[in-house]
């Protein structure tokens, strides 16, 4: 009995939600493989031509292993839009790979699930004072040249400008940076995370989507109207800002007085996996 047995299939649909968590898992897996293999964290330009050679699709064939829960050793044949999308993801990692090796020497400091990072935050309730947990994943934590970058993954178009750190607290805002208030988050709890961290911190967002423009910036932007951007090199500058604007935003959340409204913006609710609650 020779024991032959059909070649297991995936064919599932890829919706933007799962490119990205593919995309996300591949990143983790490429360079979480190259440290344990050089047995070190330091990335050289010299690495980059072997990483694109030779680990970009293994990388991507063990995220998609793991992302559906296939067996380690089972023979994969990938189907209509799976094929498709790993054929895309390499491009992605190529790309990701041109932005770093520009920007190498960098070490590694924590790769998406390798760290959890948290913080605790007193807000005032009306029954006295209250520590309200804070945790996150951040994507990728790395230092290059003494300033550690926090760095998002993100599959769609993320604007990186914002006028100020009060609209990002601005709920009436229907153009409040939602990927800026999240990336500065991610200064706030390696900050406390990391106790007596002296060394900037620098939010960076790599849109898949936009990776490929000649004048790609990851950094985000102090930027109103059509005047001139200011790069945010340090989410230290605005740490004082941003926590006492979080800290309000959680005295809101936690006063019994105040009301939980529907919101009037109905795009919001094409997301929202409660709408079948509400009616709307």
């Amino acid at each position: 009995m020779a024991n032959i047995q059909e070649k297991e299939e995936v064919s599932e649909e890829i919706d933007a939600a799962v490119f990205g968590n593919l995309a996300h898992l591949s990143m983790e897996f490429l360079y979480q493989d190259f440290a344990n293999r050089k047995k070190r964290t330091v990335l050289e330009k010299s690495d980059f031509k072997e990483l694109k050679t030779n680990w970009v699709f293994p990388a991507i064939e063990k995220a998609i292993r793991k992302f559906y829960h296939l067996e380690g050793e089972a023979n994969t044949k990938l189907n209509g839009q799976m094929a498709i999308a790993r054929d895309v993801l390499q491009k992605y990692l190529h790309q990701i790979l041109k932005i770093d090796e520009e920007s190498a020497p960098f070490t590694l400091i924590s790769l998406e699930k390798e760290k959890r990072y948290a913080a605790a935050l007193t807000i005032n309730t009306t029954s006295g004072d209250q520590k309200v947990a804070l945790r996150g994943i951040i994507d990728r934590v790395d230092e290059q040249n003494g300033t550690i970058r926090l760095i998002d993954y993100k599959s769609g178009i993320d604007n990186k400008n914002f006028p100020d750190i009060p609209s990002l607290f601005d709920r009436e805002n229907k153009s409040r940076n939602k990927a800026a208030m999240q990336t500065m988050f991610y200064g706030l709890i390696y900050q406390e995370t990391v106790a007596g961290n002296t060394a900037p911190l620098k939010p960076a967002i790599f849109n898949l989507r936009e990776m490929f423009k000649d004048d790609f910036n990851p950094y985000l932007q102090l930027k109103e109207g059509r005047k001139p951007g200011v790069e945010v090199n340090d989410y230290l500058d605005f740490e004082e800002e941003y926590k006492a604007g979080l800290k309000s935003l959680l005295e809101d959340i936690y006063d019994p007085d105040q009301a939980f409204d529907q919101t009037e913006d109905l795009k919001k609710c094409g997301y929202c996996p409660y709408q079948e609650i509400c009616g709307r």
